[in-house]
């Protein structure tokens, strides 16, 4: 819903207010962008492969023991959630050993909350779920940091390295370390990857995917002896730009409560939509 007010400054502002319809909005870009994510994953002949089953607007994925994006999305979001649809979600997890995990998001159907409650989900963590009114959002300074660029396609290996190791908390990852899922975000559709350099050193990294006038920024990281130089506040203007260059009219970024994302986050203009709860049900023996 986009409503017109009159700012401080006497101008006429459009303001972004959640409602269902934004919510399914962002929900289904989540889905679909996984989506993506898994069709580059599952093409690229990588030496792991991700599994996944499709729930009427929804997605479940199975990528490892380890995959960081094992969870169920988009569940409820359109329609009253089946008890039938929780029990495949289990099967589904529980033929690979994992436990079942569902994200939620809180203007989803009340079904989907009484049917976890019923089955013994425990609460596990939340995420933040922020956007932005690219309409009215203007850039703090007239130019881009210099620091950032979109990265070539020959620079796929090294954009993962970066990614991940700022995902570890490191400076460089082992050489022998599986970057499937790097290359793969990557390699998704309609993405775009972005590096930050600091005196010509690859430093951080990031994605912007653009699809139905939402821009979806994520796989945001900063080597850790590069931090604290302005890295990922300049990859999210950089990004904002080029989305609002290329049409999108919302970005959206997910969060850690209280992490250094979301104060970067509400620098740059963003404000808290929802948050997000995981779910789990731990496997069954």
């Amino acid at each position: 819903m986009l409503t017109l007010h009159q700012g401080w400054l006497g101008v006429r502002q459009l303001t972004v207010f959640l409602n269902q319809e934004l919510a399914r909005k962002i929900e289904y870009g989540v889905v679909r962008g996984n989506r993506d994510l898994v069709e580059a994953w599952n093409s690229s002949g990588f030496s792991t492969t991700v599994m996944t089953k499709e729930f009427n607007h929804a997605l479940a994925i199975y990528g490892g023991a380890e995959c960081p994006v094992n969870e169920t999305v988009g569940l409820g979001m359109f329609s009253p959630v089946a008890e039938s649809t929780i029990e495949e979600i289990e099967r589904f997890y529980h033929a690979n050993h994992h436990a079942s995990v569902i994200r939620v998001c809180p203007l989803a159907h009340p079904s989907l909350i009484e049917l976890t409650r019923q089955r013994g989900y425990v609460l596990n963590g939340f995420s933040y779920r922020w956007i932005l009114d690219l309409n009215s959002w203007e850039p703090r300074c007239e130019v881009a940091d210099s620091r950032v660029r979109m990265a070539a396609k020959e620079e796929e290996m090294e954009w993962a390295r970066v990614v991940a190791a700022g995902f570890a908390d490191v400076d460089a990852v082992p050489v022998d370390q599986n970057l499937d899922l790097d290359r793969a975000f990557f390699r998704m559709q309609n993405s775009v990857p972005v590096l930050a350099f600091e005196n010509g050193v690859a430093a951080a990294g990031g994605i912007v995917a653009l699809g139905d006038e939402v821009a979806a920024l994520f796989a945001t990281s900063t080597r850790r002896s590069y931090r604290k130089r302005g890295l990922q506040t300049a990859l999210l203007d950089w990004r904002l730009r080029f989305a609002k260059e290329n049409g999108a009219t919302i970005a959206t970024i997910e969060t850690d409560p209280g992490s250094n994302s979301q104060r970067n986050a509400e620098r740059m203009g963003f404000r808290l939509a929802y948050v997000t709860a995981e779910l789990v049900r731990p496997a069954q023996s």
